[in-house]
């Protein structure tokens, strides 16, 4: 391997390194946006965290308004059913 390649090799991992900062797990079994038990399949990421939810539906309403939802799990009031529409 040449210096120059070794050289763009490393110049593109340091660049990437961002991108493959490590995700820590919220670790909520309830939806925050519906109330409802996460599903293990449906999952959104903001700013480092994951953060699971019960269908796909819902990581668009999560994405709507990431900090309605993250500060529900901080308060404690995940669990309070919001009326979930099961037909999506």
């Amino acid at each position: 391997m040449t210096n120059k390649l070794v050289f763009v090799l490393a110049a593109f991992l340091w660049a990437a390194a961002p991108v493959m900062a490590e995700v820590i797990e919220a670790g909520n079994t309830i939806c925050p946006v519906s109330g409802d038990k996460v599903s293990g399949k449906h999952f959104v990421v903001h700013e480092g965290k994951q953060y699971g939810l019960c269908c796909p539906q819902c990581a668009k309403e999560f994405k709507k308004n990431p900090e309605k939802y993250i500060a529900k799990l901080k308060a404690g009031k995940a669990h309070e059913h919001e009326g979930h529409d099961h037909s999506h």
